[in-house]
């Protein structure tokens, strides 16, 4: 339940505030038990809450980060830490089960090897399945003592009010525009423009999608879904083309593309990218709509469904063209 980490303290430029008064936080001992740490996916918030587990676990910090040589130290660089527990989808599987929980209670239960705290680490925390969810809640009610959970979501509203109801939320920026940019410029990212911008402002998404070679992947289902909505080519071929991707990917890109349609329709903003204005022709309640039919297939995915792939996104596709008929034929009723 541990894994290998490093000592970046914070690990991006974008977190420095924050951090600021995490630390402060911890040398005052006002640091809340169990934190929620809420941000888009891919600007690199695990990153953060692995930081803040190896302060919380370094037995002779230094100012504002650990000191990387003591025992705690050591011990989380070689992914042995009997006192950081994570709780992550295990392999095969995209959600958190009941047993990971079980198995955190009872070492929980004891007291920590190393003599300080322990640190639990949950994410996403929106991937707990429900029986996982609930079996936390009594960790978060009655914690073990000196226990710090950190809890990262992507999407906090799928997390369940009991457990956000029982944490300290904290609401993680995206970084600004000029900033991630040139972050990602000095990574020696090519494209970075576009890459920020097929990822929703996301840097660290964004370099993994360079490292990957993934923009050619998000152009071509931009493309697809673009001239599914203009009606110039059907829903069953939109289908058959989207087959040949993984379903998480294509619903993940057309969730990100329907926020930012709702972006473009509620604040009025522009957005260059013909997949996005292509949606935003519809009006924001319409868009929530498939907003939810959208997370909805996600949440079956993650659960492990295994749906015909052409027959998922043809639904979607004539979900949406229904509503931009809808919305036709009241502008032509006047």
């Amino acid at each position: 339940m541990t894994a290998q980490v490093s000592f970046v303290h914070p690990p991006y430029p974008w977190f420095f505030e924050y951090w600021q008064q995490f630390v402060e936080q911890v040398t005052t001992e006002r640091l809340p038990h169990a934190l929620l740490l809420k941000g888009i996916e891919g600007i690199g918030a695990e990153a953060l809450a692995t930081a803040m587990a190896q302060y919380l676990l370094c037995r002779t910090p230094i100012d504002a980060r650990s000191c990387g040589h003591c025992r705690g130290c050591e011990l989380l660089v070689a992914g042995t830490h009997p006192d950081f527990i994570q709780l992550v989808p295990q392999e095969k599987s995209h959600v958190i089960k009941v047993a990971q929980v079980r198995e955190l209670t009872a070492i929980l239960a004891n007291t920590a090897q190393q003599g300080g705290r322990k640190v639990v680490l949950v994410a996403p925390a929106e991937m707990m399945n429900v029986e996982a969810a609930n079996a936390i809640l009594k960790n978060l009610e009655e914690p073990a003592n000196e226990t710090v959970f950190i809890l990262v979501a992507f999407q906090s509203a799928r997390v369940l009010p009991t457990i956000r109801s029982r944490t300290s939320q904290i609401a993680l920026p995206t970084p600004r525009w000029g900033d991630a940019l040139a972050w990602l410029d000095g990574q020696q990212v090519t494209r970075s423009a576009d890459l920020l911008s097929a990822t929703g402002g996301a840097p660290v998404k964004a370099l993994t999608w360079f490292n990957n070679k993934q923009l050619e992947v998000h152009d071509d289902i931009a493309q697809c879904l673009s001239r599914g909505l203009k009606g110039e080519i059907s829903p069953v071929d939109v289908g058959k083309k989207l087959a040949a991707y993984d379903l998480l990917v294509v619903f993940g890109l057309l969730l990100l593309w329907l926020q930012r349609a709702i972006k473009v329709q509620c604040a009025q903003l522009n957005d260059d990218l013909p997949v996005v204005q292509n949606l935003a022709i519809l009006p924001a309640v319409r868009l929530y709509s498939v907003l939810d039919t959208v997370q909805g297939r996600m949440a079956q995915l993650y659960a492990g469904s295994n749906p015909n792939k052409v027959l998922a996104t043809e639904e979607l596709m004539l979900i949406v063209q229904g509503f931009l008929a809808e919305r036709a034929r009241r502008q032509r009723q006047g």
